[in-house]
């Protein structure tokens, strides 16, 4: 069962890894290597990223917990949800391991755990900069549902086409807050094997991304009108050597940001109501549970299963009132309220892929 993680957000290095570097290296004043530029980890490069390999990496990450961790998970529920052979899994799973990118305990067959390597520096891209978390390079937030569209791609080419525009996605649209993200000719068939390197190749593969609105780049004032509007662009096209520009966003259906906020709408109202009931015999507002630590459990776990836990929560104090105080189940809830959350979520989330 994919996407048990709603949101699943993938360290852009790593993106970047798996559709392969670049070999367009040479700028006009400059050379610029990916593997310095996003700082990419030697385990990234070590091996070679086929079909089944990108699609076990995504699925593993779909099914991590927010400590990059998976308990007791069976090989044909996980082999499914890559659309592979679990005889293919156990391969690349040993591959991973003999390069560092996580520890696989089995403890009966097929049956394992796992534990990614450094999950927040090498996955998330995430550092502790003296009390405070940086991102180096950045991270791309990919919802549950395009993930799995991700997976079921066919062709090896195409699904590395997709992670690139994703990146490019993140860093135009999300980041930079441009209408529209722009890929190059040259930064495309740098990536991409030299057999599937031709425009018309390229374009075929865009148009197959059925969650992308691709527009082929074709007449000067629409060029300039984009580089007008970019400064990062601006930069970018001084280098290129071929003249083709893609322009690309994410459907709505499909962008994790927008759903993000949708979502994060509906668990605010939600977490409104369950205070509003409470609020007639506890003083809620005490027990500190701050918005972004109810949006991040959200966003991580799904709101589904948020849903799921403040409906226990509102049924638990509508039965028991001031008496749920003193419940053995609850008491974590009122001494570490956002800890007591966490924990239920994170069950809920083993039982679905028990399920």
């Amino acid at each position: 069962m994919i996407g048990k993680n709603r949101h699943v957000l993938i360290a852009n290095k790593l993106l970047v890894a798996m559709s392969g570097l670049t070999r367009w290296t040479k700028r006009q004043d400059h050379y610029r290597y990916e593997q310095h530029h996003y700082n990419i980890p030697v385990c990234f490069t070590s091996l070679k990223w086929t079909k089944s390999r990108i699609r076990h990496m995504l699925t593993i990450l779909a099914y991590a917990d927010d400590q990059g961790k998976i308990d007791f998970a069976e090989d044909v529920a996980m082999a499914e949800s890559a659309r592979t052979s679990a005889r293919s899994l156990h391969n690349n799973l040993k591959m991973f391991e003999q390069c560092g990118l996580m520890t696989v305990v089995r403890h009966f067959p097929g049956v394992f755990s796992i534990e990614l390597t450094e999950y927040r520096e090498n996955y998330r891209d995430l550092f502790l900069d003296g009390t405070s978390v940086v991102s180096k390079t950045g991270y791309t937030s990919i919802w549950h549902g395009l993930l799995s569209e991700l997976i079921a791609l066919d062709n090896v080419n195409t699904l590395r086409l997709a992670l690139r525009t994703l990146v490019q996605v993140e860093k135009d649209i999300h980041v930079q807050s441009n209408e529209q993200a722009v890929l190059t000719y040259d930064e495309i068939k740098g990536f991409l094997p030299k057999y599937c390197g031709h425009k018309l190749a390229i374009q075929k593969m865009m148009s197959g991304l059925k969650f992308l609105r691709v527009s082929l780049v074709e007449d000067s004032k629409t060029f300039l009108n984009m580089v007008q509007q970019s400064v990062s662009l601006k930069k970018r096209v001084q280098d290129v050597t071929r003249p083709l520009l893609l322009e690309v966003q994410l459907s709505e259906t499909h962008d994790s940001k927008q759903i993000k906020e949708q979502e994060r709408s509906a668990v605010q109202l939600l977490w409104f109501e369950l205070r509003k009931r409470v609020g007639e015999f506890l003083d809620f507002d005490a027990l500190k549970i701050g918005r972004d630590s109810l949006f991040s459990m959200s966003d991580t776990f799904g709101a589904t299963s948020f849903e799921q836990v403040v409906e226990e929560l509102k049924q638990a104090f509508l039965h028991h009132r001031e008496d749920l105080v003193h419940s053995s189940a609850h008491k974590l809830f009122f001494e570490e309220p956002i800890f007591y959350l966490h924990q239920r979520l994170k069950t809920i989330q083993e039982k679905m892929a028990v399920a």
